[in-house]
């Protein structure tokens, strides 16, 4: 606990008190008066500089004060032995070494210390050259970040970063919670120098893209109205002459540039790699240093850091540098010890008298549910008469008092509590954590003020190491208590991935940075709110036409919908389907609070609803919405970057629920949504689209044609949706009376407001678009866009607004003109309902001519919206990149590059997650990226490809098992039971042909099927015809591929009842038994078992057999034999001793084992007995993890 100053004063007077006593002591100093002297001045002198400065002389003189304490004891003691002194004597000395003592475990000095008053605090920034941030697992991040939670810098700059390419910006392993990150890597993208920034995300902050130094990041912070621009770079000091030259004229012209911005304030800081006397007293002066120094000076900076900053044996130097032009607002600067040991840059810091606002506080209502009584919950809903309580002719006022009810009776049975939502520091970082870091400053400070004495510098080397393992330690406890509790859930359960997502991630939601808006920066989040809302309300608008409604509206079929039959059993049947994790509208009634209520709720919602269908109208409440803006892509400080998120009340979505069902049962059963539309269609889907897009193509090429494709890009399709239009569409498809009124005032009179931080905006009407995060939007703006379709001579592809047109080329110009008069069909139609395309006009459209020609034919031109559509290379469409050939190269390299980059996260968690735990996350996060299409590209690609796919894979397992590169595949899937990629896709693609075979898929692609024949082998009477194909490429398709493998099968799979049989039946040819560990939870022991298990560890004939250079033979080192498996367990003389334990542990389970013969044991002690039970084969297998961790022959390879 930090010592108040007045306590501090008072103990320094007791002290004088008792110097006083010990003068008028009844014993002789005759002998001693000089020594006893010296060692009191040593201490007054200590202490007295408290007097002149308390906050900063105790704390530098800290390790003096204990010292000088120590002796001047022991010296007192001696004189009271020798003297024979009074025991009072003894006892004042021993109160006052134990004084001394308390003040030296305490922390620092501060006055008053406690909940902050204010509102703004002075900006501070610091920099740190750490030689590698991904070194050691990312060991001096977790550091940094250790050593930032006591500190709270608000710029955070490193340099010899050594990032390149290979690992993205938005890596979680490079993330400081509650900080942006921007940076600038070596120009070669080696991995060698570079910088980076992190700044709180709080800060209105602007990188620059000036370019004219490499290494280096430039940014603009706006304090106030005082802009100030910071440059923070890494100088390489292998650097020739010329080079030299070259960074010191780009230096200028950076310096000149930002000059002519006319900032209040310039700070520039960095490793130079330069030094001199006028920047550090005692240090000397380089050519680099003396030019440095005349440019600076030219330009009104001043260097602030006084003092060593690289520190490396005996050597020091003063070249991590900060430059200023207001070297008057430096409160404070300095350096702080590094943070690593290996690492001899001193971290360099400056505090300016600029004041910052904190970021708000923002206060939450948690409710206890899990503490909740539910019966007294329902007996108080049923007490109410509801019949007479919402006796009500007006919706709205039925929903104000069914709220009000519902809400009382709420906070009456659940416990709640309103807590302050604020940034915390990571969870591993402990009062341990930094109490530590506090002292390894105090020990640097003392170490800066006597920098030659070799007991302070083993000390702060000491205290460095320790730091640095206690850190690394504090984080693996952390992540193994996290990890216990892992292996205790099961994986349907919501806390098992709760606590995946803990490891999932190193950040917490981020939240909005200040928004550049008119060239200035809105940093108040109810600013923010208004601005955001101001945006998505102006995205919900109609364009701007002259059409008009057609006069009559012609019914597309003699059935109508008026009305809706609603009973209570419906309304239950939905509330128990919600997701109780799903967020509430701004009404504050939960989905949890709902399913509570379970029955009991059911009769006033039915009222309601009931009311709303007869009056035609929809709740007011139920149509006001609380958007959240969710961040897409590129810079985080422009609101374009941002999409809405609307949450709804959950009693108008259960009642948009029952309307969605009645309407589009209607609409399936009456064939009104056009075949051509995937979108928002049960039992449709992108992957349906993509492999009718797919097949159709190679269908054509094939045969030798060309296909050309264009693909449109509808502008904000679902928030321009023409009310008025829809409406019309609505009566158009049979939906009139009272259903169409209600629709009518669904849409009509929507209000919304964006909420962030606690912070709301104001009320906003919504006068175009169909609800977004309704139930019923969806299906609105497929009867919206339904007749795009109609009256075009080309196949057209639709997925909700994503439209493509296909033509093949029998002939070039027929081909060109039925394009060209479709995409003005499209356009008319667009005109006429009020929707526009992309603002681009380059991008309203795109082509691709898919072929196989050597020599093209030359294509005529197509236009849309008076724009000459270009023709691309490959176009993205639902996901899947689709390439002029239609071989999916470009799509596996993008697949396989993003891929790659989560590999990281199992290795990173190899080392702490149970097995069970990274097979999840594979399958879960990593794998569905190689699933998503490959029924599509299976085949279509070259050998190189699949092995690159099945690589992916293989790393993934070698990740998750801690096996060495070079292990087996095939023994590499067994041990963890999965598939090979390449099987799964042949399982993948004969299930969805499963679904298409027994009629289970959309007509478009059932019909896709030869007819069967009738001349058919009575003995096969599944089979189906095979398809005419004249190349490769079309035989490897899905279609052709998947009817020849279907053949194949036998007629027991072939005939299986469901889906779910199909699949199970077909996993049983592909998917081997995973061996396994019995739940044991010992990452490094289960890690080096694997190995063994696998056949490839650093045991001499494993390594041997598989080639390594460092080993010649596989003779042990014992002289006893080979050393592999059985002989380390068995007979190797190295382990003995601690193979008693082993050997009497097994005999104590079961003493007829180690009458087996050695390959017995040795598969005994690796994967246990399938004749034991659980238990028993558990116990078998802890004792070889014993025996193999305790035997440390594998230590030096744990790492590898």
């Amino acid at each position: 606990m930090p010592i108040n100053l007045n306590q501090f004063r008072g103990e320094i007077g007791s002290f004088y008190n008792r110097i006083g006593f010990f003068s008028q002591a009844s014993f002789s100093l005759k002998n001693c008066f000089k020594e006893s002297i010296q060692y009191l001045n040593c201490i007054i002198w200590t202490l007295s500089l408290s007097t002149l400065n308390p906050l900063d002389a105790f704390c530098y003189n800290f390790n003096l004060l204990f010292l000088s304490c120590y002796i001047f004891t022991t010296y007192c003691f001696d004189i009271l032995r020798t003297h024979n002194g009074s025991v009072f004597m003894c006892n004042y000395i021993f109160q006052l070494w134990l004084s001394c003592l308390l003040i030296k475990l305490s922390s620092d000095v501060e006055l008053n210390p406690g909940p902050r008053l204010d509102s703004l605090y002075n900006f501070s920034i610091s920099y740190w050259n750490l030689n590698g941030i991904m070194a050691h697992n990312y060991e001096k991040l977790s550091n940094l970040i250790a050593f930032n939670s006591t500190k709270k810098f608000d710029v955070i700059c490193l340099s010899e970063t050594f990032l390149n390419s290979e690992t993205l910006s938005n890596d979680d392993n490079l993330m400081i919670p509650g900080y942006n990150f921007v940076r600038s890597d070596h120009p070669s993208n080696s991995k060698r120098g570079g910088v980076c920034i992190y700044y709180k995300s709080s800060l209105p902050i602007k990188v620059l893209d000036i370019n004219l130094l490499q290494e280096c990041i430039n940014f603009e912070l706006i304090i106030g109205d005082k802009l100030c621009s910071f440059t923070v770079l890494y100088r390489s000091p292998n650097q020739t002459n010329d080079q030299f030259e070259e960074f010191l004229s780009n230096l200028e012209l950076n310096l000149e540039f930002i000059a002519n911005k006319n900032p209040f304030l310039v700070t520039m800081l960095g490793d130079f790699n330069a030094k001199s006397q006028s920047w550090y007293n005692h240090g000397v002066t380089s050519p680099e240093g003396n030019s440095l120094d005349f440019l600076t000076r030219q330009y009104g900076l001043k260097q602030v850091i006084n003092e060593p900053t690289y520190l490396a044996n005996n050597y020091m130097s003063c070249i991590d540098l900060i430059f200023t032009s207001e070297s008057n607002l430096i409160m404070e600067t300095g350096t702080f010890p590094s943070l690593h040991p290996k690492c001899h840059h001193q971290i360099i810091y400056a505090n300016f008298d600029l004041k910052i606002h904190y970021p708000p506080q923002y206060s939450r209502e948690i409710w206890h549910y899990l503490d909740t009584n539910t019966n007294l919950i329902q007996q108080a809903i049923n007490s109410v008469d509801w019949d007479t309580f919402l006796d009500l002719p007006d919706v709205n006022l039925q929903v104000s008092r069914f709220n009000e009810v519902i809400l009382n009776v709420m906070s009456n049975f659940i416990p709640h509590e309103t807590i302050v939502c604020d940034d915390k520091d990571p969870p591993w970082v402990n009062q341990h954590i930094k109490r530590l870091l506090h002292d390894n400053r105090q020990i640097y400070k003392s170490l800066k003020c006597f920098r030659n004495n070799l007991i302070l510098k083993q000390q702060f080397k000491n205290s460095q190491e320790y730091l640095n393992n206690e850190i690394e330690k504090s984080k693996v406890n952390y992540f193994n208590k996290l990890s216990d509790k892992l292996s205790s859930e099961s994986p349907s359960c919501k806390t098992y991935w709760t606590l995946l997502k803990t490891f999932l991630s190193n950040t917490k939601v981020p939240c909005i940075p200040p928004l550049l808006h008119q060239n200035k920066y809105v940093v108040d989040f109810k600013e923010k709110c208004d601005l955001f809302n101001d945006f998505f309300s102006d995205q919900c608008s109609v364009i701007a036409t002259n059409s008009v409604l057609p006069p009559d509206c012609l019914k597309l079929t003699n059935t109508f919908l008026s009305n809706v039959d609603i009973s209570s059993g419906d309304i239950l049947n939905i509330i128990r389907t919600l997701n109780p994790n799903k967020a509430h509208g701004h009404d504050g009634i939960s989905t949890r609070m709902l399913k509570i209520c379970d029955e009991s709720i059911c009769k006033p919602l039915h009222i309601i609803f009931k009311n709303c269908i007869e009056s035609g109208k929809f709740p007011l409440e139920w149509k006001k919405a609380n958007v959240v803006p969710i961040y897409k892509k590129g810079n985080k400080q422009f609101i374009k970057n941002y999409r809405p998120v609307s949450l709804l009340c959950i009693c108008g979505k259960i009642f948009e629920r029952i309307l969605y069902n009645n309407l589009y049962k209607y609409l399936s059963s009456n064939n009104l949504i056009t075949s051509k539309q995937s979108g928002f269609k049960a039992g449709d889907s992108c992957i349906n689209q993509l492999l009718s897009i797919t097949h159709g193509i190679y269908e054509s090429l094939d045969q030798g044609y060309e296909v050309r494709g264009v693909f449109l890009d509808i502008s904000k399709a679902f928030d321009r949706v023409w009310h008025e239009g829809l409406i019309y569409k609505l009566e158009k498809n049979g939906i009139e009376g009272k259903l169409l009124n209600l629709f009518n005032d669904f849409l009509r009179y929507r209000k919304q407001r964006v909420v962030l931080n606690g912070q709301v905006s104001d009320w906003k009407l919504v006068n175009a678009g169909v609800p977004q995060g309704s139930i019923l939007g969806p299906l609105f703006f497929l009867l919206y866009i339904n007749d795009i379709a109609d009256d075009l001579q080309c196949d057209v592809k639709i997925f909700a607004d994503d439209t493509s047109l296909f033509s093949t080329t029998y002939d070039p110009n027929d081909c060109a003109r039925s394009l060209n008069n479709d995409l003005c069909t499209i356009q008319n139609w667009a005109n006429q309902w009020k929707m526009s395309f992309n603002p681009d006009p380059s991008k309203q459209a795109q082509e691709v001519i898919f072929s196989h020609k050597i020599n093209k034919p030359n294509h005529p031109p197509l236009t849309f919206n008076n724009n000459v559509i270009d023709s691309i290379s490959h176009q993205k469409h639902l996901g899947v990149i689709l390439d002029e050939k239609l071989n999916f190269q470009e799509h596996i390299e993008q697949v396989l590059s993003k891929i790659n980059r989560s590999l990281g996260l199992l290795r990173k968690l190899n080392s702490i997650l149970p097995r069970s735990s990274l097979l999840t996350i594979y399958k879960a996060f990593i794998r569905p990226h190689l699933d998503y299409g490959d029924i599509i590209f299976d085949q279509a690609f070259n050998n190189s490809f699949q092995s690159k796919l099945e690589n992916i894979q293989y790393k993934a397992c070698l990740a998750i098992t801690g096996a060495i590169q070079g292990t087996s595949m095939v023994k590499l899937y067994s041990e963890l039971g999965l598939e090979s990629l390449q099987s799964r896709r042949w399982m993948r693609k004969l299930c969805f042909f499963y679904r298409v075979y027994n009629k289970q898929m959309p007509s478009y692609l059932t019909d896709v099927i030869p007819a069967r024949n009738k001349n058919y082998n009575l003995r096969n009477p599944l089979n189906v015809n095979l398809m005419r194909v004249n190349h490769n490429f079309f035989k490897n398709s899905f279609f052709p591929s998947a009817i020849i493998e279907w053949n194949k099968l036998d007629l027991e799979i072939r005939t299986s009842v469901n889906i779910a049989s199909f699949r199970k039946k077909i996993l049983k040819l592909i998917k081997p038994s995973a061996n396994s560990i019995f739940e044991i939870h010992n990452p490094m022991g289960i890690k080096l078992m694997c190995r063994l298990r696998l056949g490839l560890s650093h045991l001499r004939e494993h390594k041997f057999k598989h080639g390594f250079l460092d080993t010649i033979d596989p003779m042990c080192s014992c002289g006893r034999g080979i050393e592999n498996t059985a002989h380390f367990f068995l007979h190797c003389s190295l382990f003995d001793t601690k193979r008693t334990t082993l050997l009497n542990g097994i005999t104590n389970i079961n003493s007829d084992i180690l009458n087996r013969i050695d390959s017995e044991i040795v598969q005994l002690l690796l994967y246990g007995d399938p004749n034991f039970s659980i238990p028993v084969n558990k116990s078998i297998l802890k004792l070889s993890i014993e025996f193999i961790l305790n035997s440390e022959r594998f230590i030096s390879s744990l790492y590898q």
